[in-house]
């Protein structure tokens, strides 16, 4: 990036730490559903190449 100096990317990555912060460490509340994903990759030789 062009034109932009030293401090405002230290300003920048201020509001992010802080931004980043505040969600890491606000309440969770109430249900949160999920999905568990779970995967085997398998290597195999196809037409002589690994895929």
């Amino acid at each position: 990036m062009d034109g932009i100096s030293k401090s405002q990317v230290s300003r920048l990555c201020e509001d992010i730490d802080e931004r980043v912060h505040a969600l890491l460490h606000r309440p969770i509340e109430g249900d949160w559903p999920y999905l568990w994903i779970d995967a085997t990759y398998v290597k195999v030789r196809q037409n002589g190449r690994i895929v």
